[in-house]
């Protein structure tokens, strides 16, 4: 028999193979508490309890632990507090066959007490924001209102820091504890713009910033807002999330319009483990940046990032955040020597991705594939020791299938809503290797499809985009972002999202 580490069952509650009884007795009833189908009316809440009670049956029985544990591989370890379940689209992998494609959906939720999830850790933060002169107006105005509203949240043990950038940065308030809210929010009233767009410069201040109070007992973010693209500092603003990444400082971005660059703000993100929120109108920057901030106070465990191997005969092609935030969290070539930062897990919900592998089984007859193995690690701020990282390994046995199995309508319901964000993905991807044509015929595609689902404003928007691509061979820039931040969205209907077993 093969375990993934993601299958066992001391993950399934979020405890270590070396707890007494006691121990197991005591999680199986933190966990009944959060996902009793009498208490948890969610949907995927009662496949999860059953999941936790046949974990705990076999773990409460010594006889029948000492059996289950002689199965396991001698290194398997589990994350401390969190409780960890894979659910894979298929049971088993076909031998002999090329080009199979299997997805798992990674599930990582607080098995700790309900005390301990509430306990807030201090944030250390660092606004950075565009002044340049396309700001100017209605739109800093509202920019200015919604960073007073986002300080006036914040608590005496909180660090917040703002920088603000055109061609060069400012640092406007410098990182320090204590912070004096009322002298903080007039500073931002008198904020003024002038000159162009240099993302770069912003990043750079705001990275050092944080780093003057940079801990794992925090949780340590920045949090970029900008209206306008960034010219020739692409590649240099890539490189620092890259290092902001390895020192646990993600970096999200708020776009706000219709002129920035949606596919270098979701590098950027996605390289530091952040995420990326679109305001469509400047009224709408409140929102945005209330919620990011709310996001950020309830997190229980930060930086939880992947470090892995493909496994011999598989190779994975793309991961997806469905929550909290939505969004792709790998870079378009994703490479096995660098780490996937997955994000944060919040207090009270899941950190929940979608993994794509694509399987060569070909020589392969019989046994277990392993899709991919490393090591999962995190930070848990309220803990006496922050970080923490285990094992993992992701296997699928191989056997000729007599009779599928259906996948959970959980996984089917996330594969066919992002499905719909990789047609639009794909239509870039065809437009910018000189095929409009193609790119066109993709979104008539997308549109039918999500004619099929009642979205008929987006079915709208995407079959307009289409035409433009037939006339001008070029996607509008306001177009491309409606559709792109409209297909995310949908995927944040999947029922059960955050409520997700094992299998």
């Amino acid at each position: 028999m093969a375990t993934s580490y993601l299958d066992n069952y001391y993950a399934r509650l979020g405890i270590p193979r070396d707890v007494s009884q006691d121990e197991i007795q005591r999680a199986y009833r933190r966990a009944a508490r959060q996902f009793h189908p009498d208490a948890n009316k969610n949907t995927g809440a009662s496949e999860l309890f059953l999941l936790v009670q046949e974990a705990f049956e076999t773990l409460q029985d010594p006889p029948r632990r000492r059996e289950y544990d002689a199965t396991l591989p001698e290194d398997i370890e589990a994350p401390p507090a969190l409780m960890v379940n894979a659910l894979y689209s298929r049971p088993q992998i076909t031998p002999d066959e090329s080009g199979q494609v299997i997805y798992v959906l990674l599930d990582l939720k607080p098995s700790a007490s309900e005390e301990e999830r509430r306990r807030k850790p201090p944030l250390n933060v660092a606004l950075v924001l565009d002044t340049s002169t396309s700001m100017a107006g209605a739109r800093l105005g509202q920019v200015v209102k919604a960073a007073s509203h986002f300080v006036s949240q914040l608590s005496e043990h909180d660090i917040l820091s703002v920088i603000t950038f055109n061609d060069r940065a400012q640092v406007v308030v410098p990182a320090q504890p204590g912070l004096d809210i009322q002298r903080l929010i007039s500073r931002l009233s008198t904020l003024q713009t002038s000159g162009g767009t240099e993302i770069y410069q912003g990043l750079k201040a705001g990275l050092v910033e944080v780093q003057r109070h940079l801990r794992p007992s925090a949780t340590n973010h920045i949090v970029l807002i900008t209206d306008g693209r960034t010219y020739g500092d692409e590649a240099a603003c890539l490189e620092l999330a890259g290092q902001a990444a390895q020192q646990g400082i993600p970096i999200s971005a708020i776009g706000i319009g219709d002129e920035w660059n949606e596919e270098f703000v979701d590098q950027l993100v996605a390289k530091s483990g952040g995420s990326s929120l679109y305001a469509d109108k400047s009224a709408d920057i409140h929102t945005v940046l209330e919620n990011r901030l709310h996001t950020l106070s309830l997190s229980y465990a930060n930086n939880v990032k992947l470090s892995y191997e493909n496994g011999a005969m598989s190779k994975l092609n793309y991961v997806f955040r469905l929550s909290p935030d939505l969004g792709p969290v790998s870079l378009p070539q994703l490479d096995s020597s660098q780490p996937i930062f997955l994000g944060n897990v919040p207090q009270n919900d899941s950190l929940s991705v979608l993994l794509e592998f694509e399987l060569d089984s070909r020589g392969a007859h019989d046994g277990y594939i392993t899709l991919a193995e490393g090591r999962l690690s995190l930070d848990v701020p309220t803990r006496p020791i922050p970080s923490n990282s285990a094992r993992f390994q992701l296997t699928r046995q191989i056997s000729e299938i007599v009779e599928a199995e259906a996948p959970p309508n959980t996984l089917i319901s996330a594969i066919g809503k992002l499905s719909l964000y990789r047609m639009q993905e794909r239509a870039r991807q065809e437009l910018e290797q000189g095929d409009p044509e193609a790119a066109a015929k993709r979104m008539r595609m997308l549109a039918t499809r999500l004619l099929s689902q009642g979205q008929r404003s987006l079915a709208r928007t995407v079959l307009l985009a289409a035409e433009d691509l037939k006339e001008n061979e070029a996607l509008g820039a306001k177009e491309g972002k409606q559709i792109k931040y409209g297909t995310r969205a949908l995927i944040d209907d999947t029922e059960g999202r955050g409520k997700r077993g094992s299998r």
